[in-house]
């Protein structure tokens, strides 16, 4: 992959879970379904400010050796907090809350590693001399560090969530990648790794190019809005990456994950191409 679109690993052994343990339950759609619903009422809102913070979260990862479950819960988590405070949010309150944003980041990342493994602490020492790299005028200590995940919990209702993006990524590679046996598990779970970081940074831009060519901004807000479709995509991307040129193998892949996302097929190749054209 082309380095200059490539977001910094977190781990160079960092591969997708594609064990034989999904971990999803029998509706495990429903999930995503609603998700959709909420991704709706709150789409464009937080698009000017999730590219800096998703760079600034992968970043973070790499210096904390961070797995990449953590990394992209961290995207998502961040993201829904951002949707919160926006509503409440306007003018100044607004501006000086993205001056403080380097300060949630590096909370919602505690917050979400803790989640993950309870006996994750993050080195208090190692987060000020990291903050002081990027915001050095940023008051630290570690009450204000406490003091924010809380308020990041309590806007989120004390919920924390694993990121659907990735989910779905990891599920679609292990059931219609895996089973052609055209790479190795581990080229699959690196490629799928490095191609969703691409995916997470460039979505607004991805989907800006998309907009022409869809007439209707409902339709096109609750396609955008979709993470089953994102993840079938990306999962037809990494096809690409994994040597798998043949048309026949594609549009079986292509066909198997629209009856998977309960949409077009054309609608999977027309978000896939997106995603291939960042690295154009």
């Amino acid at each position: 992959m082309n380095d200059e679109n490539t977001v910094p690993a977190s781990q160079a052994s960092t591969v997708l879970n594609l064990s034989t343990d999904s971990g999803f339950y029998t509706d495990w759609k429903q999930e995503y379904q609603l998700d959709t619903e909420q991704a709706i009422l709150s789409a464009g809102r937080t698009e000017s400010i999730m590219l800096s913070t998703t760079r600034l979260i992968s970043t973070l990862c790499t210096l904390l050796k961070l797995p990449h479950s953590v990394e992209f819960s961290s995207i998502d988590t961040l993201e829904r907090f951002l949707v919160t405070v926006i509503d409440d949010a306007e003018g100044t309150s607004a501006r000086n809350f993205v001056q403080q944003m380097p300060l949630y980041v590096f909370s919602v990342l505690s917050l979400v590693s803790k989640f993950f493994d309870a006996h994750v602490k993050l080195d208090p020492r190692v987060l000020e001399q990291i903050l002081q790299q990027y915001a050095p005028n940023l008051p630290w200590s570690d009450k204000r560090m406490l003091e924010l995940e809380f308020e990041v919990l309590k806007k989120l209702n004390y919920k924390i969530k694993h990121s659907l993006l990735l989910g779905a990524v990891e599920r679609f590679s292990k059931e219609f990648i895996l089973t052609l046996g055209i790479a190795r598990k581990d080229f699959v779970g690196s490629i799928g790794v490095k191609l969703l970081r691409v995916v997470y940074a460039q979505k607004h831009h991805i989907y800006s190019s998309l907009r022409p060519s869809i007439k209707c901004e409902d339709m096109f807000v609750r396609f955008k809005s979709n993470k089953l479709i994102l993840a079938a995509a990306t999962v037809t991307a990494m096809l690409k990456f994994c040597g798998a040129v043949q048309e026949r193998v594609v549009d079986q892949v292509v066909n198997q994950l629209s009856n998977e996302c309960f949409v077009e097929p054309k609608n999977i190749i027309f978000l896939r191409d997106a995603i291939l054209n960042v690295f154009n």
